[in-house]
């Protein structure tokens, strides 16, 4: 922690289908005694796609939401705009939870303490305060895998605008409730009453960042504070549908469609990655594992989940270069526990 400048790490560890472990390791502001611990709160950035994907897939069951029904046929105060490349039918929620519906704006730059953050809608539309591009059409849908966090935000509207809630509140009912995720929260900015519980976020240099983290209204993409022990129990509620155990949050043949490789032929080839609908995938049989990765700004975080042995991380960290330490993290415990391979 000290070689790479990063001040505070909390882990939890799964194994045999349970939470063997959780524990916090150094500080939440370097310079300052306030430890941290279990409960302490961390960004999980882009993480929050692959919890958001879970959800959409539980209103899919519902029938409230299609993966294969053009996006636009549901969205009703903003339509993702049509292209020369090709007309939004080809965009739907399958493709956008698989970042193969060719949008744009890769990731999501937050905004620091004093300046004006935006609505949804301003995202989108990139209208003033604003920041980020326009969310459009990029590439011809189902061709390609384009990482994109503006498709993330397009998810976000459309559970809104087929809930009629907001996102926070949906996310809180529909998901983090019934997995009792009970720490975390989708609410942006971060409500004081919950901010003495945040590890500050820390630059490279492991000098905080100015008001002590960026707030993130791109919900859906990068907005949850969560910590690991709210994430392990994310990842064994995957696990254990993944199983099709009685009672497992998502059915069967839903969680083989969000575990199953979406990715284009070409696209795998040279990303040399499978990503199904929110997850990076990996290997087969007892080497099969489903992850994410977060990276918001001064925060590294790492989810990873080995359904098939029970075995299983996450990692949060409040420096940006925590994923180094991450790595030597996942090593250390994968040699400790035997996981079925060494990352």
């Amino acid at each position: 922690m000290v070689f790479y400048h990063v001040p505070g790490v909390s882990l939890a560890v799964i194994n045999r289908g349970r939470l063997a472990w959780a524990k916090g390791y150094g500080v939440l502001q370097a310079g300052h005694a306030a430890p941290v611990d279990t409960a302490t709160l961390f960004q999980a950035a882009s993480i929050s796609k692959a919890v958001t994907a879970t959800a959409a897939l539980k209103l899919v069951e519902e029938g409230q939401l299609s993966l294969d029904t053009p996006v636009n046929s549901v969205l009703h105060t903003w339509k993702v705009p049509a292209t020369p490349l090709e007309a939004a039918s080809g965009v739907t929620l399958r493709r956008l939870l698989s970042h193969t519906a060719g949008m744009s704006v890769p990731g999501y730059l937050g905004y620091g303490a004093g300046q004006p953050v935006p609505t949804l809608l301003q995202v989108l539309k990139r209208q003033a305060p604003a920041t980020s591009a326009p969310v459009e059409v990029q590439f011809r849908p189902g061709q390609t895998y384009v990482y994109s966090g503006g498709g993330y935000e397009v998810v976000q509207l459309l559970m809104q605008d087929a809930t009629g809630q907001p996102f926070a509140e949906l996310m809180r009912l529909r998901l983090l409730g019934p997995l009792r995720m009970n720490s975390s929260s989708f609410t942006q900015p971060l409500p004081e009453k919950l901010a003495v519980y945040a590890a500050v976020a820390h630059l490279a240099s492991g000098q905080p960042v100015a008001g002590r983290w960026h707030t993130y209204p791109e919900l859906a993409a990068a907005g949850l504070w969560s910590t690991p022990t709210d994430l392990a129990r994310w990842l064994l509620a995957l696990a254990d549908s993944a199983r099709n155990w009685q009672n497992a949050f998502l059915n069967k043949d839903t969680t083989q469609q969000m575990l199953s490789d979406h990715t284009p032929g070409l696209a795998r080839w040279f990303s040399g990655h499978a990503y199904g609908l929110g997850l990076k995938l990996h290997g087969r049989g007892r080497t099969f594992s489903l992850s994410h990765l977060g990276i918001n700004k001064g925060y590294r975080a790492l989810a990873i989940m080995y359904p098939n042995t029970g075995q299983g991380l996450v990692v949060m960290t409040n420096g940006e270069n925590g994923e180094a330490l991450i790595q030597e993290i996942v090593r250390s415990v994968a040699s400790t526990y035997h996981w079925p391979e060494q990352p």
